[in-house]
């Protein structure tokens, strides 16, 4: 399996991680550690939820299917079950009956790299045609997610797979390392702050 991750997730999930450890450091530091509940609380629920929240989701193109990793569920589709990619928010997945999932690891860029994307287009330096949304674009994680995914469908038609099948299009499970890791997070938090 191809696995992608857009770099500021890695990039915003060491920084929650790196921020989670100063915050109990600095307060085990302070007032020691018998009474450092409260710092060792909040700054371990910091880096949990940014390990769990941005390092952890991707999106997963195999031989025959791509898995959606987000925090809490992974949603699968086949191919055979794939009918388009978007990307107005993030990568979403288009299944042929109309159900459809969003990748939290491969959002859609901004507001400022939208209003790029037109003058490009404008321009004449981007074809509209082609590249419809600024998420389109290779370079943006939504474009370059959806580019790997693009390229393992191709492969897997190229292989002689054929649409179709029968039941949902999107099977989606619960992820319980990330429940688990959202769950122990939030009572960090909580034991955090009140004890």
């Amino acid at each position: 399996m191809q696995i992608y991750r857009a770099r500021s997730s890695v990039l915003w999930g060491w920084v929650a991680i790196a921020i989670g450890v100063v915050v109990a450091v600095v307060h085990v530091a302070n007032v020691g550690f018998a009474y450092a509940h409260g710092g060792l609380g909040l700054g371990a629920a910091l880096a949990l939820f940014g390990w769990a929240a941005f390092l952890r989701p991707h999106v997963a193109a195999g031989e025959d299917r791509v898995e959606l990793h987000n925090v809490t569920q992974v949603a699968t589709v086949p191919f055979a079950r794939l009918s388009d990619l978007g990307t107005r928010w993030s990568l979403e997945a288009v299944g042929d009956d109309g159900r459809t999932v969003g990748a939290f690891a491969a959002p859609a860029p901004g507001a400022a790299a939208s209003k790029r994307h037109e003058r490009a287009a404008e321009a004449g330096s981007i074809d509209k045609a082609e590249y419809a949304r600024a998420g389109d674009v290779p370079g943006t994680p939504s474009g370059d997610a959806a580019a790997l995914v693009h390229d393992a469908w191709d492969a897997w038609r190229a292989a002689g797979g054929a649409a179709g099948g029968e039941g949902p299009s999107i099977t989606r499970t619960p992820d319980w390392i990330g429940v688990a890791a959202v769950a122990a997070g939030t009572i960090l938090a909580i034991w955090g702050l009140l004890f």
